[in-house]
């Protein structure tokens, strides 16, 4: 943070820390974090000293109308924001820290620091484009499982026709060496009566 032109406010462990750090962004001074508490939280949060998570933040967001970028210690994502429904781009933006899954600090920028805007900037973008390129994989990922399950669905039916038409044809098969063993039989059947037709004839 020192080296991205920002310095952190140590917020107190007391179980306000989220409210404190976003009081000290909007109020300047963490005293304020109860009536934070106050603007933000529902009735489940109504409670002194219960911790915020993401959906206060959100809440928070919605609330004052501002970008929250949230700095966290956690490699995977270490930069998340929270936007107003409102509107896409606010024109305030507030920063907090994230540490180890469970406490909450107030940064802000150095004064006559210029590095700050355009480090953290390309940072979160290079973070961003992280994101995208992961959900890309990702998607690809999907669409390959679900052309594989469907070039194994397609082989499974062709195989079931296949089988059928085999069977179907060794039917056919068995069917014309019946029709033709009954025409066998009805020829030597016809053939005997007309010989018995003759000697009767000349029997007479």
């Amino acid at each position: 943070l020192e080296w991205e032109g920002y310095t952190e406010i140590k917020m107190k462990s007391d179980g306000n820390c989220q409210f404190r750090a976003l009081a000290d962004q909007l109020y300047q001074t963490s005293d304020s974090h109860k009536r934070v508490r106050q603007e933000i939280v529902n009735q489940n949060m109504s409670t002194n000293s219960e911790w915020g998570d993401e959906v206060t933040l959100r809440v928070a967001a919605d609330v004052y109308g501002v970008k929250i970028v949230l700095i966290t210690s956690i490699k995977l994502t270490p930069f998340m924001e929270f936007l107003p429904k409102s509107q896409k781009e606010p024109d305030r933006v507030i920063h907090l820290s994230y540490l180890a899954g469970i406490h909450f600090n107030s940064i802000h920028k150095k004064r006559g620091s210029g590095l700050s805007s355009s480090s953290g900037s390309a940072s979160m973008k290079l973070q961003r484009k992280k994101e995208k390129e992961a959900k890309k994989m990702e998607e690809e990922e999907k669409e390959r499982k679900e052309k594989e399950k469907e070039e194994k669905k397609k082989e499974k039916e062709e195989k079931k026709k296949d089988k059928e038409d085999k069977k179907k044809a060794k039917a056919k098969v068995k069917k014309e060496k019946n029709e033709k063993k009954n025409r066998n039989h009805h020829f030597h059947f016809s053939d005997v009566m007309s010989m018995l037709e003759q000697e009767n004839d000349l029997l007479y």
